[in-house]
């Protein structure tokens, strides 16, 4: 006999959505990522803001082009460290300081808003290390996914700010609520197995059998993405998740551009 049905327990877009001009965002913020693994802030950039964040980011590439773009790795992982391949497209990567205060003063400046580092320092505790790395990712060579069901190899907490209208056909971020804590398991029990990047099994659906998924989930494959949530939603919209959540880049059906910034925080001292 089951007890209970599909919908029951489900988590809602809206159990995950903040206004972002509330007084309480950080802890509105913090307090969503601690629960469910991701809070959502739609039209968190508006008006001059946002034009000048996407003028930034095009001016960024423009001054790359030309230049020799690293190439994923053997397995398909994005370890560049600068201007790098992806899947569907092609990224740049800052490290905080002066490489980023003098490629990206405006960027830089959307990113150290002192409530940032307080959702940093509630989720991740001190020390921490605040938008170590910031990636700027232009997506348009069409696929069924931009990136599969996966978490990231170090776990961390990232700011995701759209810089597009984004849908179900230019690369939707999707999110499983409240699988944080069980792929966290997962993950360090990657990490004991192989204790090598490159052999970290991240993309979770494609790489574990049901029975696997079963084990550390308590749920088959298709019920768990039965709860995965899709954010549609206007350019300047800003999620916030733990990498731990399972996660994905949707499609990017052909013509469509999906273009993004992420910023990446981490526990203890990273340098």
């Amino acid at each position: 006999m089951i007890i209970g049905d599909i919908f029951s327990g489900r988590v809602g877009i809206s159990d995950l959505t903040i206004d972002g001009t509330r007084e309480d965002l950080t802890e509105g913020v913090a307090e969503r990522v601690r629960r469910f693994g991701v809070a959502f802030v739609p039209n968190w950039l508006t008006g001059s803001t946002l034009t000048s964040f996407q003028d930034e980011f095009g001016e960024a590439f423009s001054a790359v082009e030309g230049r020799e773009v690293e190439p994923l790795t053997s397995t398909g992982k994005d370890v560049a460290e600068h201007y790098g391949q992806t899947r569907t497209g092609l990224h740049l990567k800052y490290h905080h300081g002066e490489m980023l205060q003098k490629a990206l003063p405006r960027t830089r400046e959307i990113f150290a808003q002192e409530w940032m580092a307080s959702v940093a320092t509630s989720f991740l505790g001190k020390p921490c290390t605040l938008h170590r790395h910031l990636v700027l990712c232009d997506d348009f060579k069409p696929r069924d996914e931009i990136m599969p069901y996966h978490y990231d190899e170090v776990g961390t907490l990232k700011f995701l700010v759209y810089l597009d209208d984004v849908d179900r056909e230019n690369g939707a971020f999707h999110a499983i609520p409240g699988t944080s804590s069980s792929t966290r398991r997962l993950r360090e029990s990657e990490w004991l197995r192989c204790d090598d990047v490159e052999k970290i099994r991240t993309n979770v659906i494609e790489s574990f059998s049901q029975e696997a998924i079963h084990a550390v989930y308590g749920q088959y494959k298709s019920f768990l993405l039965s709860r995965a949530i899709a954010f549609e939603a206007p350019a300047g919209s800003l999620l916030v998740f733990d990498t731990d959540t399972i996660h994905r880049a949707g499609t990017l059906a052909e013509g469509k551009r999906c273009r993004v910034v992420r910023a990446s925080s981490y526990r203890g001292y990273w340098p």
